[in-house]
């Protein structure tokens, strides 16, 4: 027997069917979290920016560098100590550098369903983000990374949805959280507000309502900024900020012949949040002709109301805000001359699928009401995108992560450690690789050489021995011919069977 009616909101909702709404998203969020964990059994070794962070991480972790005053800091520390909580517990492995990501991959999930169900109060469209986020390519490929992004994205999809909940200072604080993880985290600062303000605002509203809003975001964001200013001047003279402006300010626009490529890289890095070509094409149609019917539909939504949903207009507004931003970041992006890193766009991504959710189920209720088809258009979305969510289960999505160039690092390292114990190892390609994978205490000591002839030069006449490793014994042709030519002989002590890694010894005479 059913129990007494509950009221919520005006209506009259029985425990079961209250119950019941909470099975689909359970299942979803389940399925995401089981898509995470197995990425945790992909063996693929490093790329050299996960290696650099997870041998700062290590700093921290085992040697008490809390300031990590040893290294070349150019990104700020949260991450970091994420990882290296993760490495006191379990040891400073690939596995422990990797755990949180996923961790915090599976609970983005959770938030941009919950992020979604508060700007539409729509659970078709709450239920189809999240489980385009769940299957999405892009998003598994860096879930078992220790790339920054991943923590970075989910600070900043919680700072969203406490905006959108009129929670202006702890959306402020989860903002400054995301640029604790990552400084370009900043980017997302338009978008948290104005779907913030857009979701909450009220015809009722004066101005300084809306400042109010605004400085109670502000202040603990900008508290958290000058907290994290004032530990990096406990680093000085090292600063992470000045190195950080260094590496990646481009300092220009693009150029006319960058014009086209750089689009072509942006678009392949995005065609990868669904990994589908046919969804892909179908999205590229629908989402723009869906924000244009936002534009002049004063419809009501035509969906059963189990909760107060905003009016049509604000969720135009929510739609647009969404649109506007993505265009604009994407621009950005394209014209500025910056790096066309594919973690670049981590952060947009949850919110384009949320885009994309409202325009498939929008066009979806304009076609027809039957359940049926409703159901068949979720399973052929789930069976379009299925091979590039397998294909990044298995590791082989052509982004994120190191995509075999390092396999056989940890052999190389195991090499050095225990066939040269004392000697010097010279290096150009593989300090930020090796500073992990020797471990804490490597056993050779490794100096960076900028050039060939600088290395020759140190060696000649020094009556020494000494070692020079490459990533490929194709790219030492340049070193070894300007050995040559300093009297140095180079023997080759080591290649490894896929040809990746090669280690010569270098024999210098004395000056006579």
């Amino acid at each position: 027997m059913d129990a007494d009616p509950v009221p919520l909101h005006g209506l009259t909702l029985t425990q079961r069917e209250r119950r019941a709404p909470l099975i689909l998203p359970a299942l979803v969020l389940f399925l995401a979290l089981a898509l995470r964990i197995l990425t945790l059994g992909i063996d693929a070794r490093f790329h050299p920016d996960e290696a650099l962070f997870a041998a700062q991480a290590r700093l921290v972790s085992h040697a008490g560098d809390w300031l990590l005053r040893s290294t070349d800091l150019d990104k700020p520390p949260l991450t970091l100590y994420a990882t290296a909580l993760s490495f006191r517990l379990l040891g400073p492995t690939e596995f422990a550098a990797r755990l949180p990501n996923v961790l915090f991959s599976g609970l983005s999930v959770a938030l941009a369903y919950r992020l979604a169900q508060t700007l539409y109060r729509d659970r078709a469209v709450s239920l189809l983000a999240a489980l385009l986020c769940a299957l999405s390519p892009y998003l598994l490929a860096f879930t078992p990374t220790a790339f920054t992004d991943g923590q970075a994205t989910f600070w900043a999809l919680l700072a969203a949805l406490l905006a959108a909940r009129d929670r202006w200072g702890w959306a402020g604080g989860a903002t400054a959280l995301a640029f604790a993880a990552k400084t370009t985290a900043l980017w997302a600062v338009p978008l948290i507000v104005a779907l913030g303000l857009a979701r909450t605002a009220h015809p009722a509203w004066r101005g300084h309502d809306a400042l109010a809003r605004l400085a109670r975001y502000a202040l603990p964001l900008l508290a958290g900024i000058a907290l994290l200013v004032l530990w990096d001047l406990g680093r000085a003279p090292r600063s992470f900020f000045s190195l950080g402006y260094a590496r990646n300010n481009p300092g220009r626009l693009i150029r006319s012949d960058e014009l086209g490529p750089r689009l072509e890289a942006w678009g392949h890095w995005l065609s990868f949040a669904t990994g589908s070509p046919a969804l892909n094409a179908l999205l590229a149609a629908l989402v723009p002709a869906w924000l244009v019917t936002r534009l002049f539909s004063t419809d009501a939504p035509t969906a059963p109301l189990r909760l107060k949903r905003p009016s049509p207009t604000r969720q135009a507004a929510l739609d647009w805000v969404i649109a506007a931003y993505t265009v604009a970041l994407l621009g950005g992006l394209w014209l500025i001359a910056f790096n066309t890193y594919d973690r670049y766009l981590h952060t947009l991504v949850p919110f384009g699928l949320l885009l994309a959710a409202r325009a498939l189920v929008g066009a979806l209720r304009r076609i027809s009401a039957r359940p049926a088809l409703r159901l068949a258009t979720g399973a052929a979305l789930i069976a379009a995108m299925l091979p590039g969510t397998l294909t990044a289960l298995r590791g082989q999505a052509p982004l994120a992560g190191d995509q075999g160039a390092h396999s056989g690092i940890d052999a190389l390292a195991d090499f050095l450690n225990t066939e040269l114990p004392g000697e010097i190892v010279y290096d150009h390609w593989l300090g930020w690789e090796l500073a992990f994978y020797l471990g804490a205490t490597p056993r050779v000591t490794v100096i960076y050489q900028p050039r060939p002839d600088a290395l020759a030069g140190e060696l000649v006449g020094c009556g020494c021995r000494r070692h020079l490793v490459a990533p490929q014994e194709a790219q030492l042709a340049p070193w070894l011919a300007a050995l040559t030519r300093a009297g140095v002989t180079a023997t080759a002590v080591y290649r490894d069977v896929a040809g990746h890694f090669a280690v010569y010894r270098m024999d210098a005479p004395a000056q006579h």
